[in-house]
């Protein structure tokens, strides 16, 4: 570590904690260690915050008191089994019973409103109390430093609506403090691509971090333009599926290796791939289920991902149903040390999955490898459901787009989703991100095993 990131790691930091009343440093010493606890340790230890958090949810929120009582009658003594029973909840349960579901023992100014980036068309209004940010705080740290960066380093970060800006304080926070070099991926043209690039060049990053797809972009945008090299420790990639093709361009592009990382702003992390490739639940501060069909997944099976938040008391998050479907592992044991269940691979959201006139669902992570590449001639691609029998394919076209392409996109369309299948194509300019910054390859507006 440099001398100024160690300054700011063992200055700056606790001097900043003490001016803001905030403990994420106590956490981060608390969570030494965590992650190689015997499993059976874990466990029990997740069970009794579960009980706690059940007791204070059931005493104190309208919402879970009712919710509760038809499945326990003593939270304090609850089983795993009694857990499973209690219903799922959703986006549509939290935008009808906000109020209902907000603690009122937690005073409103320990109250962090958030607004989710609704990328698949709706945001979320929720709160998180004060100590449960400090634990995502503290429990994003631990799971950094998998990537060689540690609190203080430097960081070049691809993301949208950065704000580093928004006043004052928040700049000045961000110079002593946390270091951040913002790239804004809703402005990712040429003019702002090489822009960055020359302030990375002059105060290189410990690590980039960043959305999956803005991270291929810009090492692509690098080596097209034969840029010199830009060289972080490592890389984090988070917010969307990351597609081995862009792994491997980000990776050969900035000489590093890449770890995925998977969250939502409802909870905050929720896995991260360890140095031996594994993607391992956070079991800090969550408990993570797959779901399918109403029951758990099985090992290698696709299911919904569900999680329970155990920190956050203000307004408490149980099996609440993320939207994104996921397939859990068979629980191997992994050589990093870490004893946290794995994530066999992250599907993309529900609403990623096209499904096929025959019943077959077809996750969008599956077609950018096994159709969007087989085209050398599309720049961009875009997969849109609308009807069980009727895709629409907008196409962002290359130099090397031609006839040949369009007769390769209709004998892969055949071949993926079946005769019965029809399609269009429209030709647009471009397609652009959402309003969170994240790019969507495939839209499906119809139900499936997940929803």
């Amino acid at each position: 570590m440099s001398l100024s990131g160690l300054f700011v790691r063992k200055v700056i930091a606790p001097l900043w904690a003490i001016k803001e009343g905030t403990p994420y440093l106590r956490h981060l010493k608390a969570l030494e260690g965590s992650k190689q606890r015997p499993v059976e340790e874990v466990q029990a230890e997740q069970l009794q915050r579960l009980r706690r958090l059940l007791v204070h949810a059931a005493a104190h929120t309208d919402f879970y008191r009712e919710r509760l009582s038809s499945v326990m009658e003593r939270p304090e003594t609850a089983t795993w089994e009694q857990f499973a029973q209690i219903p799922l909840l959703t986006k549509d349960d939290i935008r009808s019973n906000k109020e209902r579901m907000v603690a009122r023992t937690v005073p409103p100014d320990r109250l962090i409103p958030v607004k989710t980036s609704g990328s698949t068309g709706v945001s979320l209004d929720l709160f998180i109390d004060e100590d449960s940010a400090q634990w995502k705080r503290a429990v994003t740290i631990t799971y950094d430093r998998w990537a060689g960066w540690d609190l203080g380093e430097r960081v070049g970060a691809i993301w949208g609506n950065p704000d580093n800006r928004a006043n004052w304080r928040m700049y000045l926070r961000n110079v002593l403090l946390t270091r951040y070099e913002y790239l804004d991926t809703l402005k990712m043209d040429e003019r702002e691509m090489l822009r960055y690039h020359r302030i990375l060049r002059r105060k290189p990053p410990v690590i980039l971090f960043g959305h999956a797809h803005s991270l291929f972009l810009f090492a692509r945008f690098i080596q097209q333009k034969g840029l010199p090299a830009i060289t972080p420790r490592g890389i984090i990639s988070t917010c969307m599926v990351l597609h081995d093709f862009e792994r491997a361009t980000i990776e050969k592009v900035f000489g590093c290796r890449v770890t995925n990382r998977y969250g939502c702003e409802e909870v905050s992390l929720i896995a991260c791939e360890c140095p031996e490739g594994n993607m391992h639940l956070n079991g800090d501060t969550l408990i993570v289920e797959f779901i399918r069909d109403g029951k758990p997944a099985k090992p290698g099976e696709a299911g919904a991902i569900v999680v329970t938040d155990l920190t956050n008391y203000g307004m408490p998050f149980i099996r609440y149903k993320v939207g994104d479907v996921g397939i859990p592992s068979d629980g191997t044991t992994c050589a990093c040390g870490c004893t946290y269940p794995v994530m066999e691979s992250l599907e993309g959201r529900v609403a990623d999955y096209v499904v096929t006139p025959d019943g077959n669902y077809i996750s969008g992570i599956s077609l950018t490898e096994n159709f969007a590449m087989h085209l050398p001639g599309v720049k961009q691609m875009q997969i849109v459901q609308e009807k069980i029998d009727f895709l629409v394919f907008r196409i962002v076209r290359g130099a090397l787009f031609s006839e040949r392409t369009v007769a390769d996109i209709d004998r892969l369309a055949a071949e993926r989703f079946g005769s019965r299948m029809a399609y269009e194509i429209e030709y647009v300019d471009s397609i652009q991100s959402e309003r969170s910054g994240k790019y969507r390859f495939c839209i499906s507006k119809l139900p499936n095993p997940f929803s």
